[in-house]
């Protein structure tokens, strides 16, 4: 699309027989804000929505102009996940006004309060990206990205966004007409030229909404308000997908982990009764050294690969799960080697074993859990 052909010029409304429509009935009034009316009716039986400035006087020709802008964004905006602009009216009720398709859903945060799957919340949140990566690839900034803004439609709960009367491309500058108090201007950017960073920080806020208990590594940087926010909403997506995979993979090393931790345990063994191991103790400091030795060289392994996972340059997600892995592999080796040497403590470095690999874990798993913060940030570096 080439965006320079936006213009401000006057706009012609249609009439009802250019629509190939006799007339409009059932107005029923949805919304009355801002410098909008809203109202839905039906045209040739079924619903549309009709969009008309407010005849507030003084502000009429001024609500006017931003009524034929946003038509001028709307109408050229062909995505699934946009509503439909049909055309620009002369209402016989409401003068002239921008005629919409009627979206049958809710706003987002009605949508989160019927505590939707973990699945469906993720193909929201897809979906609500893919629609600002359709607007700033035609640099078209929305401006005033919030729940009501964001319907859910209730047939298969995709997303449509609406309300693109604070909408700003290269040939427009916003002149004043503000943003919303409750989602974009905690972040002070200027208000003069609306730039795809104000989308960003409201893609936060919304994923927060979403994702109340994840991603939090993903919001921050969205939210942040220096050079660390992303760049741009397909940053946004590939951080969130990498953490998504990363989440998935998490049960699964989990459960392979605890496999070998089963299969430890019920090794079978000769161990000495308790008294015996008492006196054992008693005349010979071989196992007070060794258990030094052990506690020693576990941890050594444990700082290495914490901090190895901390510091990680390489350019793929699987390389963390690779040095986990590595990591359990070998507290094994190094368990099986001291047992072979001293083949009396077997079922105490067994024990030992256990307790380092359970306790290292739990630290390590929420060094992943972080980790696409790690790779992007190392990324960005590079």
């Amino acid at each position: 699309m080439d965006t320079n052909s936006f213009t401000s010029g006057p706009v012609r409304p249609l009439s009802s027989q250019e629509l190939g429509v006799d007339h409009l009935t059932d107005y029923e009034l949805l919304s009355d804000s801002g410098h909008n009316l809203v109202y839905r009716a039906q045209m040739g039986g079924k619903w549309v929505v009709l969009k008309a400035a407010k005849p507030t006087e003084g502000e009429r020709t001024r609500n006017q102009l931003l009524l034929e802008r946003e038509f001028e964004i709307m109408h050229r905006l062909d995505s699934i996940y946009v509503v439909q602009t049909i055309a620009m009216v002369d209402d016989p009720q409401l003068g002239r006004a921008i005629l919409m398709e009627y979206v049958h859903g809710r706003p987002l945060d009605k949508f989160v309060a019927e505590t939707p799957t973990s699945t469906e919340r993720r193909r929201v949140a897809d979906e609500l990206m893919e629609a600002l990566i359709f607007l700033h690839e035609r640099q078209i900034v929305h401006g005033d990205l919030k729940p009501s803004n964001i319907l859910i439609t209730d047939s298969g709960n995709h997303v449509r966004l609406i309300d693109f009367g604070f909408a700003d491309n290269e040939a427009y500058i916003a002149k004043n007409i503000g943003t919303s108090p409750s989602i974009s201007t905690e972040e002070q950017l200027p208000t003069d030229v609306l730039l795809p960073e104000r989308d960003i920080y409201a893609l936060g806020k919304m994923l927060a909404l979403l994702f109340p208990h994840s991603v939090k590594p993903i919001i921050r940087r969205c939210l942040a308000s220096d050079r660390s926010r992303y760049i741009s909403v397909l940053q946004v997506r590939a951080a969130l997908h990498r953490y998504w995979r990363m989440m998935w993979l998490l049960p699964v090393m989990m459960t392979a982990l605890l496999a070998i931790v089963a299969f430890l345990w019920l090794l079978p063994s000769d161990e000495p009764s308790p008294q015996q191991m008492t006196e054992q103790h008693s005349v010979d400091s071989t196992w007070l050294n060794l258990k030094y030795k052990i506690d020693k060289q576990y941890t050594s392994l444990y700082i290495t690969y914490a901090d190895s996972l901390s510091h990680m340059p390489e350019k793929t997600m699987n390389a963390a799960i690779y040095k986990l892995s590595g990591y359990a592999n070998e507290l094994l080796k190094e368990h099986k080697h001291l047992a072979d040497a001293y083949p009396q403590y077997e079922d105490s470095l067994q024990e030992l074993y256990l307790s380092h690999l359970i306790r290292d874990y739990n630290h390590l798993r929420s060094i992943c859990e972080d980790y696409p913060m790690i790779y992007s940030n190392a990324n960005k570096t590079e």
